[in-house]
């Protein structure tokens, strides 16, 4: 049996209560393992397709679902900063891991796995359970059970 090495670390998180932790575990895991880390939130485009259904329908709404899409990738990258900051100043190795932050448009579960590829990632890191109420009931996450099913590479979840 070969052991590759994990270089590339894609770590995906939702802003959920359990982001923070996720996010915790991805910076130590790529510190311990020299791994460069890619930080991804992606934007659930089904409820932009909505806005843009409606929009369609109502000439004095026309392109807020594009300007809706702008704000809430800029909401976004605020939080992704703000949160980084914050696993700063709680001491993890923020500084030390070489990372980058990205915020998406689409189907998660289809941008994490392509945003995987691209970045050419060894390792998808992400919490077992995320935003959709439906999730707490389940023991996976919708989106981590397909990110699970689908993805390429290794794949590690964090409860």
């Amino acid at each position: 049996m070969t052991y590759e090495a994990i270089n590339k670390v894609l770590c995906a998180v939702d802003f959920s209560e359990f982001t923070p932790e996720t996010l915790s575990q991805a910076f130590v895991f790529c510190q311990k393992y020299g791994a460069g880390l890619l930080v991804l939130n992606v934007v659930n485009e089904k409820v932009y397709e909505e806005l843009e259904r409606i929009s369609g329908r109502l000439p004095t709404l026309s392109g807020v679902a594009a300007s809706a899409i702008s704000a809430m990738e800029e909401q976004r990258a605020e939080m992704m900063t703000e949160l980084l900051g914050r696993l700063k100043d709680e001491g993890l190795p923020v500084k030390e891991v070489r990372h980058a932050s990205r915020i998406a448009v689409g189907v998660p579960y289809e941008r994490i796995l392509e945003l995987a590829q691209e970045h050419g990632a060894d390792l998808i890191i992400m919490g077992a359970k995320g935003r959709a109420s439906l999730s707490k009931a389940l023991r996976f996450g919708s989106t981590a059970e397909k990110v699970f099913r689908r993805a390429t590479c290794k794949v590690m979840f964090i409860r």
